[in-house]
């Protein structure tokens, strides 16, 4: 097993540097247990800065398209995956300080490394839906409900029972 990725996140933010890469589905282990099948490749973009008050950040760019379950028809299903982050790195002393007003910013240890696989995975299962649907137009199981379209209704032998 090969070492993973990691970068000093203040240290990429003062220097503002940038890294462009992608991971294949199948190379992120938690990501894999969530989808249909393991095709597809995951972009992502990491771009250091100072943000106005001069806590060193990074911005983070994901997009791809996964293949999930449907969870009407149980088929496979394509889910784009488009998302921007903004990570910004503090001491550890200073998490607890942190504003609730400024909930929705995310916040890392500034001591930490950044395990670059990790975060663009968690950033990725974040954009998935709970329970991922096609459109309801869209969907193989709506056209089979109640119409006549060759396949077999679920239920129709216990309907059948039922008159017995």
């Amino acid at each position: 097993m090969s070492a993973r990725a990691t970068l000093d996140g203040v240290q990429f933010a003062a220097a503002a540097r940038r890294l462009e890469g992608e991971f294949g589905v199948a190379d992120l282990p938690r990501l894999r247990d969530l989808v249909h099948d393991h095709a597809g490749t995951v972009r992502y973009r990491l771009t250091g800065h100072q943000q106005a008050d001069g806590k060193p950040a990074i911005r983070l760019e994901v997009s791809g398209t996964v293949h999930l379950t449907c969870q009407r028809c149980l088929e496979s299903m394509d889910q784009p995956v488009e998302s921007t982050r903004e990570l910004v790195f503090v001491e550890q002393s200073g998490l607890g300080e942190i504003a609730e007003e400024e909930a929705e910013t995310d916040y890392l240890d500034a001591g930490q490394a950044v395990d670059i696989e990790e975060t663009v995975e968690d950033e990725v299962m974040l954009c998935l839906p709970m329970a991922p649907r096609h459109e309801a137009d869209r969907c193989p199981a709506q056209g089979a409900v109640g119409s006549d379209s060759g396949k077999p209704r679920p239920f129709a032998v216990l309907s059948q029972w039922k008159k017995h």
